[in-house]
């Protein structure tokens, strides 16, 4: 079974024009408390004129819970909660309307509608798409129009038949403005992308209209399965309208595989299911959302565990794709790894720890591990001149395996470790731990996540060893130190809230979304629009993997082979090549922590 992610709902059309019909709405009963009554109509007028009043709404509610009012109230109340984004009470208040047979039926239906919109926010498809269907009718203009479209599309899209979804993307699309749009196109292309063989065909010949984002995003799988050139060029003229690359030519050479279509071995399900997403993600921009490369069509198969690892190149094999990407974790990479080299079909792996795999022919590792990380840390702070070096480290598998990687890589370039200092893995206070530092080094490692940098970086500061630019003098309220980590995970969070006391720190967390490189750019700017959020690591190299596989140009799978093992692909991960054992080869990205001159800082990458 192939499997869709669920992304959380789309920024819902707010501005569009304004047409007013005949509400549902009755006007309130007045043999109820005129006081309530009086309050209830000043809030309702200032809710009119410019949606506020909401607030007030609900103090009428709680204030006469049993006079005719309240459920009027209840409602106001209710739609000024999805206006401002607060669904969680939004259902509590629209949930009680829709429940109060007492109150009118008109009332009871436009509570339905919002009540709707707020769980298909809420990631509530089962209950908003019910919802959804009978508040149509109260409808009040072209806005509510465009949230109850948008709505629907993406409660269908995660329904138990995400494919009826891309009719309402259609819809959703006429109406959308550019950044729903690109979420849009990278959302039906899951959809698409995750349907089984079988129902390709049925969809595409199921299309109402074969100029828009379904046809598409169908055209590229209906192409491959009829190998029908009509199809691909009714699907290319569809793809040129939304602004998406045309379809790769369909090869079949000596070796197997069709050109143009990527598996993906990934875990859709089980604890590693955000794993899987991520990757997907990143999938979806190499695939040609918002502008991207094009560079193939992906199947998806859940691997949640190390035996489905197996099946699913099988199955993948069978179907036919030139390569798979994934698995993630080490045991479902290891068991994949056998079967591919068996069937001779390149996969990518995304495990992080490449060296604790062993070599198979046809088995690529995209990732650059933790190890390679401080290696190449250690050996351009040896050739940039530093020549002394203290080690904080937490006392872990992970800190002690990357430490030593370091520290051996750094000894064996002519650099000197001055002290070690290893702290428990759960400390969360550290001004007795840099205190144990000492002096007489220039430079700290420090191999640790993100979120724990976050705590170390002040204590550093507070310590008065400063992070400061290699080369730097002095400095008020102590002495300049190179902060020098792997910063696993790191992102615009930990810049927000520890940049300044990070100034010219070497991070290398294998990616950081920097807006100054023009490769990093170019795909965090397009991922932004179709996902709302930065990219992490995992999600840059699986973009990686599948635009290596795309720019190979390869039409068979021994050729891919060939052509991985010899590659020098510029990328978002650094330019990828791979050593004998099919490591990756290349140092990847190094990133710089700046100053970036209004009391905050920023990072650049250094390629």
């Amino acid at each position: 079974m192939r499997f869709a992610f669920v992304l959380a709902a789309a920024v819902l059309v707010a501005g569009c024009p304004r047409h007013v019909r005949h509400t549902l709405v009755p006007s309130v009963p007045e043999n109820g408390d005129a006081h309530a009554r009086k309050r209830y109509e000043e809030a309702r007028a200032k809710f009119e004129r410019d949606r506020s009043g909401g607030e007030e709404m609900a103090a009428i509610a709680r204030d006469y819970p049993n006079d005719p009012v309240a459920p009027f109230a209840r409602l106001y109340a209710g739609i000024a909660d999805v206006d401002k984004g607060d669904y969680p009470h939004a259902e509590g208040e629209l949930s009680a309307v829709v429940a109060d047979e007492q109150a009118d039926d008109g009332l009871r239906t436009r509570a339905s509608l919002f009540l709707g919109i707020a769980d298909a926010y809420l990631g509530k498809p089962a209950d908003a798409l019910p919802l959804l269907a009978k508040g149509e009718k109260a409808i009040e203009n072209d806005g509510e129009r465009g949230e109850w479209t948008a709505a629907t599309a993406t409660s269908t899209a995660s329904s138990a038949r995400p494919l009826d979804a891309l009719a309402w993307m259609d819809r959703w699309w006429a109406i959308a403005r550019p950044n729903e749009r690109g979420y849009i196109l990278a959302r039906a292309g899951e959809i698409a992308g995750a349907a089984p063989d079988e129902a390709i065909v049925p969809a595409w010949q199921a299309l109402e209209h074969r100029d828009s984002v379904a046809a598409a995003v169908l055209g590229p799988r209906a192409a491959l399965a009829t190998h029908d050139a009509h199809v691909r060029d009714q699907a290319n003229e569809a793809r040129a309208k939304v602004g998406l690359p045309p379809i790769p030519a369909i090869a079949i050479a000596n070796g197997g595989g069709q050109e143009g279509r990527i598996g993906a071995a990934l875990p859709m399900t089980g604890k590693q299911e955000r794993l899987g997403e991520q990757t997907v993600h990143g999938f979806a921009i190499a695939a040609g959302a918002l502008g991207g490369p094009g560079a193939a069509n992906v199947d998806v198969r859940d691997v949640p565990t190390k035996d489905a690892a197996a099946a699913a190149v099988d199955a993948l094999a069978g179907d036919g794709v030139i390569a798979i990407v994934g698995p993630i974790d080490g045991d479902s990479v290891d068991a994949a790894a056998a079967r591919a080299a068996a069937l001779a079909i390149p996969l990518l792996s995304l495990n992080a720890r490449a060296e604790q795999r062993s070599a198979q022919p046809f088995v690529f590792h995209v990732m650059h591990s933790a190890e390679a990380r401080a290696r190449t840390l250690a050996r351009r702070a040896s050739n940039a001149g530093v020549k002394k070096i203290a080690v904080l480290a937490p006392d872990s598998g992970y800190g002690k395996a990357i430490a030593k990687a370091f520290t051996d890589a750094y000894a064996a370039a002519g650099g000197t470790v001055v002290t070690r200092v290893d702290f428990p893995a759960a400390t969360n206070s550290f001004a007795t731990v840099v205190g144990k530092l000492g002096s007489g080094w220039d430079a700290v490692f420090i191999p640790t996540d993100a979120n724990q940098l976050e705590l170390i970086a002040p204590a550093l500061d507070a310590a008065g060893l400063i992070p400061r630019p290699l080369g730097a003098k002095k400095v008020k309220g102590g002495r300049p130190i190179l902060v020098i980590t792997t910063a696993e995970g790191a992102g615009p969070e930990l810049i927000h809230n520890a940049g300044r006391h990070l100034y010219g720190a070497w991070l290398a967390p294998g990616f950081y979304p920097d807006a100054t490189d023009p490769l990093i750019s170019d795909y965090v700017a397009r991922y932004l629009a179709a996902f709302n959020k930065a990219p992490t690591a995992l999600d840059a190299y699986a973009y990686d993997a599948a635009l290596a596989i795309a720019k190979t140009g390869a039409t068979s799978r021994g050729e891919l082979a060939q052509r991985l093992a010899g590659a020098k692909i510029t990328g978002v991960t650094g330019e990828l090549r791979f050593d004998g054992d099919r490591r990756r080869a290349d140092d990847g990205v190094l990133f710089v922590v700046e100053d970036d001159g209004q009391g905050g800082a920023r990072v650049k990458a250094v390629r």
